[in-house]
């Protein structure tokens, strides 16, 4: 039976980067995924997650982000490859809803540069633009873009080079503790180690069925137009952005692939078993997001027709979350050397590399400078937990 010092299981977006960093920590490391990430089974499929640090949903996150930010860029730097890609940001809303409203409470609270702009001068700027006149713009010039692909596919290279022991396409059908130590169970065989990191994603309700944690996976649309004026929607003009109506964001036309668009706050279906292809986007998921482009955007769909003529593409990325949105990190409350990571979809990928470190600290002694404490299990949700 091989033995490691730590197992990771699943080697997406928190895994690839958590087995990287303890591989590079000199530890005997094995990481293990029922797919070859990157793929689109999972939460990090659709190429481009936005990257940003004055963040609404709670100020406890911005220095997670910023930490994340620098390791991008030192990441980027040991790939020989692009990952964090600074277009800036701009984010709309009316003035007193809750995106505006937070992300000036985390600008505030962490003395970040948060540009404030009219609706006129967003036009201006910004001719891809038609804000309300009762929005109002904040512009974060640190934020940006990550690639998907060049960033997993980085980590799992790095990963093997430093050691690690990757088996891939090897789903895992259990895992158990004896005597202090962690068996995982595979279709090959068990696999023994001193410690086991779960990031699984989508899985993660399964693999971690008895503690009932209240995951909700849902399937979420993401599409790609073609702009019918290219120049407004060149990485050079345009910045990622964010509509507060329905948490509706996109991305620039990316090496000329399409204008990213998609809805963060629309519900999804729900899937109850993940490991159940689900059905590609159709017309009716396209349905709200093209509404969205068609009010908020202009020289992208036609306001006189449907909009479905200007879809290049669309695809499908499933979000694993909590009830309140807020991701879980902590240890197993009944098995001390096993560590959880997961509900992270709708805002979670930019952390990845910070998540890694702090995750890499657990393993090692217990403890982490990182601030994680706010997403620590404890009784968010009691009354689902053993």
């Amino acid at each position: 039976m091989q033995t490691f010092d730590v197992i990771v299981l699943g080697l997406g977006t928190m895994g690839s980067f958590t087995c990287l960093e303890l591989a590079r920590r000199g530890l005997r490391v094995a990481g293990l995924d029922q797919f070859s990430p990157p793929h689109g089974r999972g939460s990090h499929s659709g190429d481009t997650r936005i990257f940003r640090i004055a963040y609404a949903e709670h100020p406890d996150y911005v220095p997670l982000a910023q930490r994340a930010g620098h390791l991008w860029d030192q990441h980027g730097l040991d790939f020989r490859k692009t990952l964090l890609t600074r277009t800036g940001m701009l984010s709309m809303g009316p003035p007193n809803e809750s995106l505006v409203a937070g992300i000036r409470t985390s600008a505030r609270t962490h003395r970040l540069e948060v540009e404030t702009v009219t609706p006129s001068e967003i036009r201006r700027r910004y001719p891809a633009f038609a804000p309300p006149e009762e929005y109002v713009g904040l512009f974060e010039s640190a934020a940006g873009w990550v690639d998907v692909n060049a960033s997993i596919e980085g980590a799992l290279t790095a990963c093997e080079r430093s050691g690690a022991h990757l088996f891939l396409d090897t789903p895992v059908t259990g895992w158990r503790e004896r005597g202090g130590r962690i068996f995982v169970e595979t279709a090959t065989g068990a696999i023994e180690t001193a410690r086991l990191v779960i990031t699984a994603g989508a899985w993660a309700g399964a693999v971690l069925s008895d503690l009932h944690l209240p995951f909700s996976v849902r399937r979420k649309t993401l599409a790609w137009f073609d702009p019918a004026e290219p120049k407004y929607f060149e990485p050079g003009e345009l910045p990622v952005f964010l509509f507060g109506d329905r948490f509706f964001y996109g991305f620039p036309s990316i090496a000329g692939q399409g204008v990213k668009l998609a809805i963060h706050w629309e519900e999804g279906i729900r899937v109850p078993d993940p490991s159940v292809p689900v059905a590609p986007a159709g017309v009716k998921d396209l349905a709200p997001i093209v509404d969205c482009a068609s009010r908020y955007l202009r020289g992208l769909t036609n306001p006189f027709g449907d909009g479905r003529a200007c879809v290049r593409r669309a695809a499908t990325c499933l979000y694993t979350m909590t009830p309140d949105e807020h991701f879980i990190i902590d240890h197993h409350p009944n098995v001390e050397n096993v560590w959880i990571a997961a509900g992270f979809s709708g805002h979670g990928f930019k952390f990845a590399p910070a998540i890694a470190e702090a995750l890499a600290d657990l393993c090692e002694t217990g403890h982490t400078g990182l601030p994680i404490e706010f997403l620590r299990l404890g009784s968010r949700f009691s009354q689902n937990a053993v």
